[in-house]
């Protein structure tokens, strides 16, 4: 008796067993059949959307146009129409969407903008939906113009603080010699391209230096050394400035370009200052022939003929 209820529990086990591994097992298909389905879904899908994308990015609409793009103002000095000169002279959007190459046109955005003459940097590009663009650009300014001689006529160039030769149209004649003024350049660039000319380098540093005292100093030129002096294994040239009256100031290297010793812009400023608040401004007939300000402070005053002959101007 006790046997026969023993193989009646086994077979009851057996058969709990087979109808779990059977549930599992459809459990199991409607599981693969749902992933299947999933696969399908997603296939035609994205495929359908890609279709889609396609035939949405081939309207105009989608299509990014000059009207739409939005780039920073520009300052004073900049006269030009900058966006649409980058756009006439370069390919920049050409058979494009903002829906299929939102990369490739943020990429020649930058491309073409940092190609400007105007342009210092690209800071920011921002597309817009459905299809424009916000350009945030940061303007070179000038600092200095470069005097140069072609065909015997003197021609004044505009550059930046980096030394870039910047369009000399947009600026007047007049405006062009308030700038700092860098005598005897002996090289000249491209639009667009920098001075590497260390004596050009140099004097634009310098520029740079004395912008904020320049016109109360009534500077007007800064004359590189033809030759480098060398101290030990170093060479440097050294620069004079030329105030509205012909006063020479012997200044020293460029800012950063000299050697470690020598004294700081600051330093050399303070002797020149101090000289003015003694004995008056740099723009009178009064104002000596030379000062020197590199180690000390040394004044060479004019001599009775130099008085002379300022005295007939």
């Amino acid at each position: 008796m006790a046997q026969k209820k023993s193989k009646k529990q086994s077979a009851l086990v057996k058969n709990a067993k087979f109808a779990r591994l059977r549930e599992l097992s459809a459990g199991q298909g409607r599981w693969m059949l749902g992933v299947v389905v999933l696969v399908v879904l997603l296939l035609v899908g994205g495929r359908f959307f890609s279709d889609l994308q396609s035939q949405l990015a081939g309207q105009p609409r989608y299509r990014l146009s000059v009207d739409a793009i939005e780039i920073s103002a520009p300052p004073p000095w900049v006269r030009c129409d900058v966006k649409a000169e980058v756009f006439r002279n370069s390919d920049l959007l050409g058979d494009v969407s903002i829906l299929t190459d939102a990369e490739k046109i943020h990429g020649r955005l930058v491309d073409a903008f940092e190609l400007h003459p105007w342009v210092e940097n690209v800071e920011q590009i921002e597309l817009l939906a459905p299809a424009a663009a916000r350009v945030k650009l940061t303007y070179r300014r000038p600092v200095a113009a470069i005097e140069v001689t072609r065909d015997g006529v003197a021609e004044l160039l505009p550059v930046d603080a980096a030394a870039v030769r910047l369009p000399d149209g947009d600026l007047s004649e007049v405006e062009k010699r308030y700038l700092p003024r860098i005598a005897d350049a002996q090289t000249q660039v491209l639009v667009g391209e920098p001075w590497t000319d260390p004596r050009i380098v140099g004097a634009v540093r310098l520029a740079v230096a004395l912008a904020e005292v320049w016109e109360r100093l009534h500077l007007v030129d800064i004359v590189p050394s033809t030759y480098p002096e060398i101290r030990r294994s170093q060479k440097y040239f050294v620069y004079e400035l030329r105030a509205s009256y012909g006063t020479r100031i012997r200044w020293g290297a460029a800012p950063a370009m000299g050697p470690s010793e020598e004294d700081s812009v600051e330093t050399k400023l303070a002797r020149l200052s101090q000289y003015v608040a003694e004995h008056g401004p740099l723009n009178t007939s009064y104002t000596p022939a030379a000062i020197d300000v590199r180690d000390r402070l040394v004044v060479e005053q004019r001599t009775a003929k130099a008085e002379a002959m300022n005295d007939k101007r």
